[in-house]
């Protein structure tokens, strides 16, 4: 996409952000297409239709743009959690809250791939301002979620319910490369000497979450 010759001078604010929302939507585009590594600052000036020059006053990098991104994502996966959990207040039922979370998390591989490349990537080439005020919101976004769990299993304490939120980041993270491989990875794991080992998302999280859960519970009633 050429850049367009109409944003070559954005001063009113309607217009910047115009421009900041361009840039955001561009780099939303290239991920789903290309994933975390194809997704260039050069790539994304491309497809936004914004000079790369005019991405620097928007964004310090491109790690920003997919932080940025990121914090949308998890803005939206946590409102789909709270959803799912709603109706399983006061149940002690593991096995909804693990397929409420995995069930979310499957349905959303833009924030599996942006959660599995924070500390890895994403984090990285962003002044510590800006990782500081990342973490703040994507944390407060995602503890969001807690009280559903909470009032689901009220045995539960703060402290137990912040581990599971802990473990779920560290799974996911980890979950996400196993089950999307690359294409000479994943046909070799078709073969039926790998078949115990094969990973698929959903199911993944779902007996992690739920195995976690079982144990926090029985922690808590002291078993």
């Amino acid at each position: 996409m050429p850049v367009r010759p109409d944003w070559q001078r954005a001063r009113r604010p309607e217009e910047k952000a115009a421009r900041r929302e361009a840039i955001l939507r561009a780099a939303e585009s290239l991920l789903d297409d290309k994933g975390v590594d194809g997704t260039t600052l050069s790539e994304i000036a491309r497809e936004s239709g914004v000079s790369k020059a005019s991405c620097y006053r928007y964004f310090e990098s491109r790690e920003a743009i997919l932080l940025e991104v990121a914090v949308e994502e998890v803005r939206e996966w946590a409102a789909d959690v709270r959803e799912r959990l709603e109706p399983l207040a006061g149940t002690r039922d593991l096995e909804g809250i693990a397929r409420a979370y995995a069930a979310a998390t499957s349905s959303r591989p833009r924030f599996c791939m942006l959660l599995s490349a924070l500390s890895s990537v994403l984090e990285h080439n962003v002044r510590a301002e800006s990782v500081l005020d990342f973490k703040r919101r994507f944390n407060g976004a995602a503890f969001e979620t807690v009280a559903g769990v909470r009032e689901a299993i009220p045995e539960l304490s703060d402290l137990q319910v912040a581990c599971f939120m802990r473990f779920l980041s560290t799974a996911i993270a980890g979950a996400w490369p196993m089950a999307n491989p690359p294409p000479v990875v994943a046909n070799l794991m078709q073969r039926e000497e790998f078949a115990s080992v094969r990973s698929e998302l959903e199911p993944s999280l779902f007996d992690y979450c739920r195995l976690v859960l079982r144990g926090l519970l029985a922690e808590a009633r002291g078993g």
